[in-house]
């Protein structure tokens, strides 16, 4: 918990914003092609434990998606 993201150990693997956010899209999928990130460390504007619930449940509908398309 944090005004910080602790995403230094993914740095240089998935796009990260000026503030070291995981961009993420509609979906939650990073700019990696089967990488999905939900919660405090993304682009989403609200940094609430309820928002981060429904994200990661975005972000596993998603790759469940993109799984079965693969």
């Amino acid at each position: 918990i944090g005004l910080v993201p602790n995403t230094d150990w993914i740095k240089g693997t998935v796009a990260l914003s000026n503030r070291g956010e995981i961009e993420i899209d509609s979906r939650g999928a990073t700019n990696v092609p089967g990488v999905f990130a939900a919660g405090d460390v993304t682009t989403v504007p609200f940094k609430q434990i309820i928002i981060a619930m429904g994200a990661g449940a975005t972000a596993a509908l998603g790759a469940f998606d993109h799984m079965i398309r693969q």
